[in-house]
């Protein structure tokens, strides 16, 4: 990530429209604020809620297929579907028995979801719901596995590179692609990798961490290697801020402060809960080493695609 940053532009004044996720994948998604919504708090809660993006809304992904881009979500969803169940099939027992931990509440292989990502402008989702669910790993609108949710984060790295492996081609010969790429981490539950675990020296939520840097690695490289860095607009930033279930209180301890001087976390009003990273690398019209102090908002990614075609 220092490497991204150092190589584009870093947004000092950027900020998510929420400062917690559901919300903010919104307005990302659609350039219209949350609350315009029937989600007047909170986040949507599991597997099986009626989507948030209204059926017909015009989308970022939509809106870029419009202009001849293939369009892949790999990750995180959080933005509502509903299922149906195959023949036999029961749902995960309640969290509240102490049967199951978080993450662990995925729906059964073989459901079909219904109003997720692929009827939202994407040509294609490998991924899951949300942090509760995502043993539950669906592609497009099947689930095809479960698997233990520690390994979520690796498989979607590996899939995202795989993508753009696939994609290569075809973008160089003049199709381009938008991948939308949330991550699970560094979310609840903080389950960094075994290779990974003990690296930072600051606990399981650094580590996780590291995990995700050197997953952005990978992207990146996978970019390089099918000749598509110097004209891809790459950008990344976080849905909200730190939670402190990172354990923000040990981190400052250590002399980490993970809002810098900021006031608040995840899900505070203040400004720690909602101003976020970005940075944005485009090698062939992005200047290296700039920063920016303009004010901006993850709902101006839509107006900003719309300006650029």
């Amino acid at each position: 990530l220092d490497g991204l940053a150092r190589a584009g532009m870093i947004f000092t004044d950027a900020h998510s429209g929420s400062s917690v996720c559901t919300p903010t994948r919104y307005g990302l998604l659609t350039g219209r604020y949350a609350w315009r919504t029937r989600l007047q708090r909170g986040v949507l809660d599991g597997a099986d809620d009626d989507p948030l993006i209204a059926d017909g809304r015009l989308t970022v992904p939509a809106f870029l297929r419009r202009h001849g881009y293939a369009t892949a979500a790999i990750g995180k969803w959080h933005l509502g579907f509903r299922s149906e169940r195959p023949p036999g099939a029961t749902a995960p027992a309640p969290k509240e028995q102490g049967k199951r931990r978080m993450g662990e509440a995925g729906l059964p292989v073989g459901a079909r979801i219904v109003g997720g990502p692929t009827t939202r402008g994407f040509d294609y989702f490998w991924g899951c719901s949300n942090a509760r669910t995502m043993s539950g790993l669906i592609e497009n609108d099947r689930v095809i596995e479960n698997l233990p949710p520690a390994e979520m984060l690796p498989r979607l790295g590996r899939r995202a590179v795989d993508y753009i492996t696939e994609r290569g081609p075809a973008a160089r010969a003049g199709q381009p692609f938008f991948l939308y790429l949330p991550l699970t981490s560094p979310h609840t539950p903080i389950l960094p990798s075994p290779e990974w675990q003990g690296r930072s020296g600051r606990g399981d939520y650094a580590d996780f961490v590291l995990q995700t840097d050197a997953l952005v690695g990978d992207i990146l490289a996978a970019l390089a290697a099918q000749g598509l860095a110097e004209n891809t607009l790459v950008i990344f930033t976080a849905d909200n801020g730190c939670s402190p279930q990172a354990g923000t209180a040990e981190l400052e301890a250590k002399g980490h402060f993970a809002s810098g001087p900021l006031r608040g976390y995840k899900a505070d009003i203040w400004e720690g809960g909602h101003r976020v990273p970005c940075f944005a690398r485009w090698p062939a019209r992005v200047p290296a080493g700039r920063t920016s102090d303009q004010l901006l908002c993850h709902t101006d990614l839509l107006a900003t695609m719309a300006e650029l075609l």
